[in-house]
């Protein structure tokens, strides 16, 4: 049969609907895709500014000072996600705009500490510490990128790539019977602007880098962040470039991330139309995405069910894994300083619940290798210490834990008081519903590196 000349026609021009449509939905889908991907490579900038600013609203946190904490966090802290209740930590943000800043390290004496300092993209930069410096006395001068000045004598430099950078200090506490003696080392610790070391007046302090949305109090940073809408979160990453570039190597993600509209030179978005459709459909998914933490863990491998992460602290261009570690546990330290094995079910692979009862065993000569120390830590489904009647939130060799006959050791996680007696000085109360498990190995010996110990899998009690 032959068709008509109109007929021809109207084939042809629904032929090229459908391609043009195919192309279109192309575009969309890829748009997507790059959304996603600038969402989480700029994530961990953008969660800095923001806890930074939510802890300077709770009064835990000053500008180029120490803020030292007086004891540990309980189940009321909710400024940073997995907290430690293992050492006091001694918080400063970096704003290095303005000048250097001169960091006095006191003779610690004995105390076992560590004052790791990250850039705006939680890349560990320096770890000044018992591990890296031993405990003398030491002065360093922190600067940042644009700085080009003299170093006085006697200092060493700690170059920061970004003007923000924030600081983690962590001097190990045994709890309320040794806080003075911390307390009196905290203060021993100092910060002030090179100017003010060199006698001359300082400057005010710096603006903030950005204006956020009005923050609440008692929500985490991570919790607001997710709750952002796209203009808002792109827009402040856009603005907290100019001062916190990325690396050489992150050049063509962020060339990538530009060809997209959302990144402009007046952090204004420009987008076509199929750019915004696919922009938004991006944005949504990649937000619940990592708001579920609980499923992107599980795509991790596992040792004996936990997940350990060996490369965190510096991470090139692992931008989900950036992200991720940003999202569960903002402030990761190098794994020379610490590992954090982390278990979220139990070896049958059921989310860990307090409607069962579980024991953790270690051989006697598989207990944990630390040299500084090491502790089990419980968290509730909000990555936050979870209440309990007896505040015990951790377990660890600073505790007067009950061991075997045969020198190993039995850690009971169960939501109701053990039955027997003896078994009280190891549990770790768990609530009613669901939790995971942090266990830190501070100053970790050679053979957790390179993975010749594992943690033990976790069982059912009987």
């Amino acid at each position: 049969m032959r068709l008509t000349r109109k007929a021809r026609w109207g084939i042809a021009l629904g032929s090229g609907a459908l391609l043009a449509a195919g192309i279109a939905t192309h575009s969309v889908l890829q748009q997507a895709r790059e959304t996603a991907q600038a969402y989480l490579f700029g994530y961990p900038l953008v969660l800095m500014e923001l806890t930074k600013q939510h802890q300077k609203l709770l009064g835990t946190t000053a500008i180029n000072g120490f803020r030292h904490s007086k004891r540990f966090p309980d189940a009321s802290f909710n400024s940073v996600v997995s907290p430690n209740v293992d050492t006091l930590y001694s918080i400063v943000h970096f704003d290095l705009r303005q000048g250097p800043v001169v960091m006095s390290i006191p003779d610690t004496r004995g105390h076992y500490y560590m004052m790791p300092i990250m850039d705006a993209w939680t890349n560990v930069v320096s770890s000044p510490g018992t591990r890296t410096i031993g405990t003398g006395a030491r002065d360093f001068l922190v600067v940042g990128p644009t700085w080009q000045g003299k170093v006085p004598a006697g200092m060493q430099t700690i170059l920061v790539p970004t003007q923000m950078a924030w600081m983690i200090g962590r001097i190990k506490s045994a709890g309320p019977e040794d806080y003075a003696e911390v307390h009196a080392l905290q203060q021993r610790f100092r910060l002030m602007p090179l100017r003010t070391w060199q006698g001359q007046t300082s400057a005010e302090a710096p603006a903030a880098m950005v204006e956020l949305p009005p923050l609440e109090r008692d929500k985490g940073p991570d919790r607001q962040l997710a709750g952002w809408d796209r203009a808002t979160f792109f827009h402040t990453f856009c603005q907290l470039l100019h001062d916190n570039p990325p690396r050489p190597a992150d050049a063509p993600m962020l060339a990538r991330i530009r060809a997209t509209g959302l990144l402009t030179d007046d952090c204004q978005p420009r987008q076509s139309p199929l750019q915004r459709l696919g922009s938004a459909l991006g944005y949504r998914k990649v937000v619940a995405l990592l708001d579920d933490s609980q499923r992107l863990m599980g795509e991790r491998k596992t040792y004996n069910g936990w997940r350990i992460g060996y490369g965190l602290g510096e991470y090139g261009t692992r931008y989900q894994q950036r992200a991720l570690v940003a999202k569960l546990g903002l402030g990761a330290n190098a794994p020379e300083d610490a590992i954090y094995p982390n278990l979220h079910t139990d070896n049958e692979g059921q989310p860990l619940s307090g409607q069962q009862r579980y024991v953790l065993h270690f051989a006697s000569d598989q207990l944990p290798p630390a040299r500084a120390f090491w502790s089990l830590t419980l968290y509730d489904e909000r990555q936050l210490l979870s209440a309990n009647p007896l505040d015990r939130y951790a377990l660890g060799d600073r505790d007067d834990l009950h061991y075997n006959a045969d020198g190993s050791l039995d850690l009971y996680i169960q939501h109701e008081q053990p039955a027997d007696a003896t078994r009280h000085s190891n549990w770790l109360p768990a609530p009613e519903g669901r939790f995971n498990l942090f266990l830190r190995l501070y100053w970790p010996q050679a053979e957790v590196l390179d993975r010749r110990w594992l943690p033990p899998a976790i069982r059912l009690a009987q």
